[in-house]
């Protein structure tokens, strides 16, 4: 008696009755990457525009947006512009608080893989693993 076989015997491949794929037909001194109709992809384009933009179909270009841009600046108190009717008001000076024994921001939590992380207030942490050095100072793991 034969050894017993544990796979399969192989199967046949099944064909498919299909058109073989049109033949390309490349001449010399043409682009074969160049598209020759744009109309289709135009109006695809349009009708996009259409479905996401206001419904518009008018295509235009791009405007300059820098000309809107006033910058960013350190200062609480931005200087006004021509545009602004209204005068900016600035804020009175508060005398500061007394200071109140606070808690910190973050606590130190020790992972099972050895290093520390920074565990914030909300409760998310912060991915830089740290070594505690022997003097007690935590050190970004490089």
């Amino acid at each position: 008696m034969p050894p017993f076989w544990p796979f399969k015997k192989k199967q046949e491949v099944n064909v498919l009755d299909e058109e073989p794929p049109a033949t390309l037909v490349y001449k010399r001194g043409e682009d074969p990457n160049a598209r020759a109709d744009h109309t289709a992809d135009q109006a695809a384009y349009k009708d996009a525009l259409a479905l996401f933009g206001d419904g518009s179909q008018t295509v235009q270009a791009a405007s300059d947006q820098s000309v809107h841009y006033d910058g960013v600046t350190g200062e609480s108190n931005p200087p006004p512009r021509e545009d602004d009717a209204a005068p900016i008001v600035s804020k009175p000076e508060v005398a500061p608080a007394p200071e109140t024994p606070h808690e910190p921001a973050f606590t130190w939590v020790h992972h099972t893989d050895g290093y520390h992380y920074k565990q914030l207030a909300n409760g998310s942490f912060e991915p830089t693993a740290h070594t505690l050095g022997e003097d007690g100072v935590y050190r970004p793991y490089a």
